[in-house]
């Protein structure tokens, strides 16, 4: 059996011709959840306090509100960890016959039937709410774009046009259609282009961000929602996930990343610190935000990711591992999409205004729709959202088989001089063990 166990292990550090790194990410690894609970979290503050909030200096709030400036880039931590699950997913099934069609049914499982339920209850709001009220809640149903807009995942190109986020209900959906737009784009790069040539494809993408910003800057003053809202605008996170996606898969950069930890601490510090220097006001249409903020946010998630998922032990790893945050990560997308809703009706139903925070009451209603919106995103995820993403794993990448490990292990004994291989039966059991090894080990 100890044979078989330094068999295996040097199998898991090999798929192919290629190294891979140790971290095992056919598992759900919690960090990442952490992240994206902190992501949401942040969308949370933004939208239910940072803006309701009416303090001006030298009151203490109003200094408060100005550090919380830069959680605006909770979507681009967001979309470096689509592009970090996204491009690994494809990175690790890049030879599989079903490679196109596993992808897209598990991943319009995933966004679409709650994307379409949300439109469907804010149809319902605006017919049964909305009409009869009128005025009272035209913050947050006026501005329409056109209604087939949001089902051609096409609102952000309008909003851009437009030069406007549309009624404040659906503003959020901009991001998910960046999302299904970078669908379409992804899988084919990541299928045709060679593999050695996809780092240099995903660093091209993170550089042209900012040129593609700074082109409708100077072309299109008139349309500057057109650098929040477009897929190229916001290619730098998306990007960044997919090379930090790449990376992390190979066993050189693995050990590149973990010998130079220490380095990546103080990057991650001067990032920090260089934070405030992009925050000012306007955000995010400043032209500082606009050429470096983006990217510097980026990095500095990517860097924090990086950090947390190469050192379990470490005070991030282990807050990111706290189960509140990743709880909350599970369901941040029910959240996402339902909060600002939730909000904008229990402030119209119980104080009678718009998005404001005035006083104690009114923070109150604010604290108790972020309850009703945690609540209502578990329901979503536990009865909706889950049992959707279950049934789509019927279509598997290919069919499940231990003779590829088999002919792994016999090519690895040929070249390494071992006489005798184990059967299919000792590695599916050897790997059981290491499996649970590695969870106590990261446990």
């Amino acid at each position: 059996m100890e044979q078989i166990g330094e068999t295996n292990r040097e199998i898991a550090g090999v798929s192919g011709p290629e190294g891979r790194s140790s971290l095992d990410f056919s598992r759900r690894i919690p960090e990442l959840d952490g992240l994206r609970g902190l992501a949401i979290a942040m969308v949370l503050y933004v939208h239910y306090i940072w803006f309701g909030i009416v303090a001006q200096p030298p009151a203490l709030l109003a200094y408060f509100n100005t550090m919380t400036r830069p959680f605006w880039s909770a979507v681009d931590l967001f979309f470096l960890l689509s592009g970090f699950l996204i491009g690994g997913n494809l990175l690790d099934s890049r030879d599989s016959p079903k490679y196109f069609s596993t992808f897209y049914i598990r991943r319009f499982c995933r966004v679409l039937p709650i994307y379409f339920l949300f439109l469907a209850l804010v149809g319902i709001a605006y017919r049964f709410v909305y009409l009869p009220v009128g005025v009272p809640l035209d913050w947050l149903f006026a501005g329409r774009l056109p209604w087939y807009a949001y089902f051609s995942f096409a609102q952000n190109l309008w909003m851009s046009k437009w030069n406007t986020p549309g009624a404040v209900i659906l503003t959020i959906t901009w991001a998910f259609a960046v999302e299904v737009q970078f669908y379409m784009v992804v899988p084919a790069l990541i299928r045709f282009v060679r593999r050695s040539a996809l780092p240099y494809i995903f660093i091209a993408g993170f550089v042209l961000a900012p040129v593609a910003r700074l082109f409708i800057v100077f072309r299109f003053r008139a349309n500057l929602y057109a650098t929040y809202a477009l897929l190229p605008c916001r290619m730098d996170s998306l990007f960044l996930g997919l090379l930090c996606a790449y990376c992390l898969r190979e066993r050189g950069a693995w050990n590149w990343l973990v010998k130079h930890r220490s380095d990546l601490w103080i990057l991650f510090f001067v990032l920090l610190a260089g934070i405030p220097a992009l925050n000012t006001k306007g955000l995010p249409l400043t032209l500082l935000w606009i050429t470096v903020g983006y990217g510097w946010m980026s990095v500095f998630y990517a860097t924090a990711m990086i950090l947390a998922l190469t050192n379990s032990g470490s005070f991030l790893s282990r807050a990111l591992r706290w189960p509140w945050l990743t709880g909350l990560g599970t369901i941040s997308y029910g959240v996402y999409l339902f909060h600002y809703g939730i909000y904008g009706l229990c402030m119209w139903l119980l104080r009678g205004h718009a998005s404001l925070l005035e006083n104690w009451k009114d923070f109150g209603v604010t604290l108790l729709a972020a309850v009703i919106t945690v609540a209502l995103g578990k329901l979503s995820w536990r009865y909706f959202e889950k049992p959707i993403v279950r049934w789509s794993r019927n279509w598997p990448h290919s069919k499940p088989s231990e003779a590829p490990a088999a002919r792994d292990l016999t090519a690895w004994a040929g070249a390494s001089g071992v006489s005798k291989v184990p059967d299919a039966g000792q590695i599916s059991e050897t790997r059981a063990d290491l499996s649970f090894a590695s969870t106590i080990r990261r446990g």
